[in-house]
């Protein structure tokens, strides 16, 4: 069984690697999210006069 009390138990060589893969994760989550929000605005609004502006405007690219 581990010690109960308040101790550091991670390796320091591999905090930081940890921390870089949390905050990755984090902002995996977070661009996925915004991507999502985005796509669902666009379904609902798919009928509005902006929408098909940014629609014709991307296609030309």
């Amino acid at each position: 069984q581990g010690s109960t009390r308040m101790q550091q138990s991670i390796d320091p060589a591999m905090r930081s690697p940890l921390r870089w893969a949390i905050a990755g994760y984090l902002l995996l989550f977070m661009t996925l999210s915004l991507m999502r929000m985005r796509n669902l605005i666009l379904l609902m609004e798919k009928r509005r006069p902006w929408v098909s502006e940014l629609i014709l405007k991307r296609g030309h690219r």
